[in-house]
């Protein structure tokens, strides 16, 4: 079954293995797993053969390390061996890696097989129910041999054909984590086919805007939000009725004042700002999001899971909250990575927990387009007033540390004043 397994189709693997009776030997080898981000779908422990026992005795004796850390004297009478289900082929390299991770800690461990998720049918299999469907459709039969559904028709229902307008790093990187999930797709005016081959989309130029919205179920707007509005005025609107529209800035209230002002009543709005991004875990990170204007609410709920199952904290805030908690804090810290920048921060042997967290502040600043930045401070109606604080205490700064250096300039000159003070009194005692 497995060669018939490719990356569009979710894949199980079951394996089995045994571990030293060490203290932390299981949590090492789940990490072997978890180090590459490969989901675990159920683990279970059982007592181990008696046959097994001696296959692994007679192993150890043969190959009889030095030591003798492995003898067959070291096995004990009673072991346990681990089933585990992982949601991946054997076949991918991150699964690979991972195995021979894991033979390394392991004294025994087999592949009991790949196979297709959710029940689903590949290769022959497929082909043979596809073909007795055809041949009994159209015909009366006491006893109808077609298949019913199967669990993997529920799931290939709730899988989304999505739509990323502008294919930046934000468009990149929502496209790397959705495509395991969802069918993507993605528009930008200028060419980014290879770089939507490499995360699993199909790239349409922007003249081709009437087959990119065809069959969509959701439209995410990944471009800067000073483009926002013209990215708009060029979208047929009409096109949109019946979808669901996702924005993802780090701004809320401007871009769904133009949204509901934009799009036909049929359309569903969803204001989302996913507070992570490229080199960062979604495990625990804030996706913070506002149902504007739902109708559809299974296919936004479908939508949402996807971050769910990712382990993302899902935060639902109104934008009007969203923009009073979270922008200048956003903000403050974009401006902060763009004023140390990478000339302030050089590469160094040895750091502190302080230099390495706005080492990482820099990067991820950097990293981030400057437009993403003048729509943070343009919309922001506190920014000029933050810039204003941080002058002011930059310039205070400043003062505290020129008048500790006058003070201490200070105290030298009068500690030498009283010195050659001294020095008189003693030469006229003398």
């Amino acid at each position: 079954v497995v060669q018939y397994l490719n990356k569009k189709i979710p894949s199980k693997t079951s394996l089995v293995f045994t571990l030293p009776n060490d203290s932390g030997a299981l949590y090492k080898s789940l990490a072997c797993f978890s180090l590459r981000d490969i989901d675990m779908s159920k683990i279970e422990s059982r007592p181990m053969s008696a046959a097994l026992l001696n296959y692994i005795r007679f192993k150890n004796t043969v190959t009889r390390v030095e030591g003798g850390d492995k003898s067959a004297a070291s096995l004990p009478r009673f072991r346990y061996c681990f089933y585990l289900d992982i949601l991946a082929s054997e076949l991918d390299e991150g699964v690979q890696n991972a195995l021979h991770h894991l033979r390394e800690q392991s004294d025994y461990c087999r592949i009991l097989g790949s196979y297709p998720a959710n029940s689903r049918l590949v290769g022959p299999v497929a082909e043979a129910v596809d073909a007795l469907n055809e041949a009994n459709a159209g015909k009366e039969r006491q006893t109808d041999l077609r298949l019913g559904s199967l669990p993997s028709d529920e799931e290939e229902s709730r899988r989304l054909n999505i739509g990323l307008v502008g294919y930046g790093g934000v468009g990149q990187y929502m496209s790397r984590t959705l495509s395991a999930q969802h069918t993507l797709r993605c528009m930008d005016p200028r060419d980014k086919s290879k770089e939507a081959e490499d995360n699993g989309a199909e790239y349409y130029p922007q003249y081709d805007v009437g087959a990119f919205l065809q069959g969509l179920d959701v439209v995410i707007i990944t471009v800067p939000m000073i483009e926002l509005e013209h990215t708009m005025e060029t979208l047929p609107l009409e096109r949109l009725r019946n979808k669901l529209v996702v924005e993802m800035c780090p701004l809320s209230s401007y871009p769904k004042s133009v949204l509901t002002r934009a799009l036909p009543s049929e359309a569903d709005i969803m204001c989302t700002n996913p507070l992570f991004g490229e080199g960062m875990t979604l495990d625990g990170a804030p996706f913070i999001f506002e149902k504007t204007r739902i109708k559809d609410s299974r296919r936004a709920d479908c939508f949402l899971s996807t971050f769910e199952s990712a382990r993302c904290r899902m935060v639902e805030m109104s934008a009007e909250d969203h923009d009073a908690y979270v922008v200048d804090a956003e903000f403050v810290t974009h401006l902060i990575g763009h004023l140390l920048g990478r000339n302030l921060l050089p590469e160094s042997p040895v750091t502190s927990r302080e230099y390495s967290a706005l080492t990482e502040v820099a990067e991820m600043t950097t990293n981030v387009s400057f437009d993403r930045f003048y729509g943070m401070f343009k919309y922001n109606n506190r920014a000029r007033e933050l810039l204003d604080k941080v002058r002011d205490n930059l310039a205070s700064l400043e003062r505290k540390l020129a008048a500790k250096e006058a003070y201490l300039a200070a105290s030298a000159e009068m500690k030498n004043a009283d010195r050659q003070r001294l020095l008189a009194e003693c030469r006229m005692l003398l």
